[in-house]
């Protein structure tokens, strides 16, 4: 069987690729397209980095592998820690080819910290702690510092549209590079590469413009220069698929789901002690912060751009005092509550939780489905649109031992124009004031190789990959994997004379177990909230 080259795109969609290929300004890309089976990749529900990757890589859906954002919450104690994933209990494309002798190579995968020990290599990517070795074998380590690697930006963009974005550039030239070499000189039959770039460009860029040109249009041509770089490299008998978890959109405002639900009473804030709250209104007046409250929104975002680091750094201590979700909430009289990323909501479910108030059963049901007749009457307060689109309760959405763990609400917003935060916000909607642009369900895939058909478009899920990688080497699909082996994407020939095995299961070896320290966490927590995650 011939090696197979993944390079993953974060956050690439065809709404920016498209009009850009018909300009023949994705040269590269192009050719793959014309030599092979592209089309839309549905992501999950919601569409967000985490789930979805990981659903990518194991071809189930999140109610089996439990990954559902880059936080969980501890029932006992209400903090909001990170995801332990190496504690996922489902097997992952790299789990399935080691297990069947075969070597993988992978590279800046997002949140997979410890890197498993896999053969031939692995390098986590994004949610890595601060000054942790990320590789594995642990020599690489050496091997990355000699190249100047690095996961995340060095600032952020608000720190200037030009200089954030040859940051960017910057950082994935160091990716590029670092991983060309290995995939040179290493011993491999899946090699799986992923750039986040795309993601953070258009997330603060995608209004922007570079010399005349839109910030996101010019780095997607620069993305493909570097696809370029990996297909002079390829040897012709080489499987070659382009992929992303998820799509992208401008967004209209935000949308802080914490506040609505203290404003419908499923939520009650605690009062803060006078002497607490004294000391936290000081704060707040040295910073200028409780004068920025009084202001237009406009207002509010030209103060934040043009105050000191010092001054910022007060500010997001002053808020992360007062917003702490497991230190604000009344939870003895609290029924629903969100955190994290986009669409979720949780029922604070009696013997769930360690306070929880909820009955199981009939109290528990008819919350839900007050709680989601009253989201679809939501509407924006200016245009009088609706904000949320499709609605899920979460047994209707996923299915595995992992269900216990998922959102008991899940929605998308309307047509992906809002994005929703698990917080309390200043109010409970307002104007975008980071992000310009964030996720929607269509990601994209290319794929490109033996047996492969021809200028042919499909449209698949995250949850189809895997099985299709599976089948494409000639090794087996596990029968509980929710995806599906996308057959149209081959030729007859080679259906013909490659069977599709399956298996009931693997019998998955044990994970590097690891335990991240508060002063780990508390930088993660950090990394991510200057991504703009939480």
């Amino acid at each position: 069987m011939s090696r197979t080259l993944v390079i993953g795109l974060d956050a690439a969609t065809w709404r920016v690729m498209s009009p850009l290929i018909k300009q023949n300004k994705l040269p590269n890309i192009q050719y793959l397209i014309q030599q092979g089976v592209s089309g839309k990749l549905r992501s999950t529900v919601p569409p967000m980095t985490p789930p979805a990757w990981t659903s990518i890589i194991t071809g189930v859906n999140p109610g089996k592998h439990g990954i559902y954002d880059f936080t969980k919450q501890d029932r006992d104690t209400y903090q909001i820690i990170p995801v332990e994933y190496w504690k996922m209990p489902q097997p992952a494309i790299w789990d399935i080819f080691n297990m069947q002798n075969k070597k993988v190579g992978v590279f800046n995968f997002p949140q997979a910290f410890p890197p498993p020990e896999i053969k031939s290599f692995f390098i986590s990517g994004i949610f890595s702690p601060k000054k942790k070795d990320i590789a594995y074998p642990s020599e690489l380590n050496k091997f990355l510092k000699s190249q100047g690697y690095r996961i995340y930006p060095r600032f952020e963009a608000r720190n200037g549209v030009k200089r954030y974005f040859n940051e960017v550039k910057k950082l994935t030239e160091i990716q590029c590079r670092t991983a060309l070499e290995l995939m040179l000189t290493k011993e491999w039959d899946l090699f799986w590469i992923v750039f986040q770039g795309i993601d953070w460009i258009q997330h603060y860029l995608w209004s922007s413009s570079i010399s005349g040109e839109s910030a996101v249009a010019a780095f997607y041509g620069y993305m493909d220069k570097v696809v370029g770089s990996f297909l002079d490299h390829a040897e012709k008998d080489w499987n070659i698929l382009i992929l992303s978890d998820h799509g992208f959109q401008k967004i209209n405002a935000e949308i802080h789901l914490n506040r609505i639900l203290e404003k419908w009473g499923y939520l009650k804030r605690k009062e803060f002690p006078e002497k607490k709250a004294s000391i936290i209104k000081k704060k707040a007046v040295k910073t200028g912060w409780e004068i920025a409250q009084k202001c237009p929104f406009f207002i509010k975002q030209m103060i934040r751009r043009n105050i000191t680091d010092g001054l910022r750094s007060e500010i997001k201590k002053v808020r992360r005092e007062h917003l702490n979700l497991s230190k604000v909430v009344d939870w003895e009289n609290t029924k629903a509550f969100s955190f994290g990323y986009m669409g979720r909501i949780y029922i604070h479910e009696k013997g769930k939780y360690s306070k929880g108030i909820v009955k199981k059963g009939v109290e528990y049901e008819n919350l839900c489905e007050e709680i989601i007749e009253k989201l679809k009457t939501l509407q924006d307060p200016y245009t009088k649109a609706p904000i949320v689109g499709d609605i899920f309760h979460k047994k209707d959405l996923y299915s595995g031992e992992q269900l216990d763990y998922a959102p008991d609400i899940v929605f998308n917003s309307s047509n992906f124009e809002y994005m929703c935060y698990g917080d309390f916000g200043e109010t409970w909607i307002n104007p975008p004031a980071g992000r310009q642009a964030d996720h929607d369900m269509n990601g994209i895939f290319v794929i490109k190789g033996n047996g492969i058909r021809e200028n042919i478009k499909i449209n698949a899920q995250v949850i189809d990959i895997t099985p299709t990688l599976l089948y494409l080497q000639g090794l087996p699909v596990l029968k509980e994997m929710d995806g599906r082996v996308l057959k149209e994407v081959f030729n007859e020939k080679f259906k013909k004379g490659n069977k599709l095995q399956s298996v009931d299961s693997f019998s998955l070896r044990k994970r590097k177990k690891y335990q991240m320290t508060k002063k780990e966490q508390q930088n993660i927590e950090k990394r991510l909230k200057d991504l703009g995650y939480l």
